[in-house]
């Protein structure tokens, strides 16, 4: 979706005020730049939610999770009911990811019985490859 604006300040008070959806789903905004080509994906973003299921306890507060997700994107928004104690499951965050790249499928975080490997449960990318980690 291309949109256009009748001033400045605008743009950024929409990319500032996200995230946004159509039809239930996160949509990605990107700054037009006239290197864009609509045949690559290259420079472009998407917001998407990932969870982090069983991490140990030392990890559920804001810094160790976004420093958890930044291996996937840039932090964006954490969900405050990971803050509750009666929903510690999982943790959940929405990362702005660049689309061209290989998404990865988890992370080694620190227990108290050694290292472990805690998978990353993306939501909602219809078309993503488990295999291969790419959209």
């Amino acid at each position: 979706m291309l949109c256009a604006f009748d001033n400045e300040e605008r743009p950024d008070l929409v990319m500032s005020n996200g995230p946004w959806y159509v039809k239930r789903q996160n949509i990605g905004e990107d700054k037009w730049s006239s290197q864009f080509s609509p045949d690559s994906l290259k420079g472009l973003t998407s917001p998407i939610w990932i969870r982090l299921p069983s991490l140990p306890l030392h990890c559920w507060d804001e810094i160790n999770v976004c420093r958890i997700a930044s291996k996937v994107g840039k932090p964006y928004l954490i969900d405050d009911n990971m803050f509750h104690w009666g929903r510690r499951e999982f943790s959940r965050i929405c990362v702005h990811i660049q689309i061209e790249k290989i998404l990865s499928l988890g992370v080694w975080v620190e227990g108290n019985s050694g290292r472990v490997y805690k998978k990353f449960e993306y939501k909602k990318i219809p078309n993503l490859c488990y295999n291969c980690g790419r959209i």
